[in-house]
Order: structure tokens, then sequence, then C-alpha cells
């Protein structure tokens, strides 16, 4: 009677730790594919916040915001990280090397370690000349690289679609030395 009592302990015990195992193991699996996924970062467009060969984890779920870091893919499933520079219905150029949102002059601290006093970082242009377009259409977006002279972005191809972002970049989780949480 008192071995069957011990071994009805034993099982019982068996049985609540093989639920608390299942339901981290199911916590993980959420937030490793819905809540926080890693990307290796390809090539030095986004450079120097983001290094070639650096992982960063983004989220799926987010509200869009101007200069944020987002990850999306194009037509062909090539997927791009790329900073958000222009909103839905806004118009946007470049002058003199500064960025004009609705004629209105708007400072971007992200580009701060690439700027050099000697060198124009982002040449010269008017939305209307590279796309036809007056504004930012509805549900669309207009992205760009920090290493402006290295990066394939919205000059070359154009907006983005709402519908094509995966999500938005969280932080940088390696190389380890380069650990932050991005804004």
């Amino acid at each position: 009677m008192v071995q069957m009592k011990r071994m009805t302990e034993k099982l019982g015990n068996v049985e609540k730790w093989l639920k608390a195992t299942l339901i981290a193991m199911g916590i993980v699996v959420f937030v490793r594919y819905f809540l926080l996924i890693p990307i290796n970062v390809a090539g030095d467009s986004m450079s120097p916040q983001l290094e070639p060969n650096s992982y960063i984890v983004y989220g799926p779920y987010a509200k869009i915001e101007r200069f944020d870091i987002i990850l999306f893919h194009d037509n062909q499933g090539e997927s791009y990280i790329k900073r958000i520079i222009g909103l839905p219905g806004e118009t946007l150029a470049y002058r003199d090397d500064q960025l004009y949102i609705n004629g209105e002059a708007l400072e971007e601290p992200h580009l701060a370690e690439n700027r050099n006093s000697n060198q124009l970082l982002t040449p010269d242009f008017e939305l209307e000349s590279l796309t036809g377009e007056k504004e930012i259409p509805e549900d669309s977006y207009f992205v760009m690289g920090d290493n402006r002279s290295r990066s394939k972005d919205s000059r070359m191809f154009g907006f983005v679609p709402q519908g094509a972002i995966n999500g938005k970049a969280r932080m940088v989780i390696y190389p380890f030395d380069a650990f932050v949480v991005l804004p």
C-alpha cells in the first residue's frame, strides 16, 4: 500500500515536470517564430549600425515609424534590411546632403558615424524624379541603407509596400561586443 502511494506520487511529479517542460518549449517556440526572430545581416549597406555577418533579432508585430530598421522582401522573395526614411503621403528630397520631408529639413542622427565633411553622403534627388510620384503612396514606404554609396534601396527599386514588411529590427545580438537594443 505504501509502495503504491509512493509510485502514484512519483507519477504525479513526472506528469507535473512533463507539463512544465511542454509549456516552456511552447513558449520558446512561440517567441522564436512569432515574437523575436534572428537573422544574419548580409552586406554592408547598413554599416556601421549593422555590420556584415552580424545577427539581429526582429519582431514581426510593430508599428513602423521613421528611421526604424525593417526587414522586408521584394517581389522575387529576396530579403532586405533597410531604414524607413519616408512615410505614406509624404514628399521627400535630398539637397546638399540634407533630408527634406514635406519641404522641412530633418536631421538623421543615425548617419553621424557615416558623415565625412569632405564627401557627399547622399546625392541630391527629388522623389518625383526617381519614382514618378510626388508623394509616397498610401501603405508604402521609402527606405534607404545607412551606407548610402553601397545600398540598393528605394532609390533603385522604388517603394516598399506595407505587405512586404516582415518586421522591425529589435536588437543586434552578435557579435556580442556589438550587442545593442535598437530604438
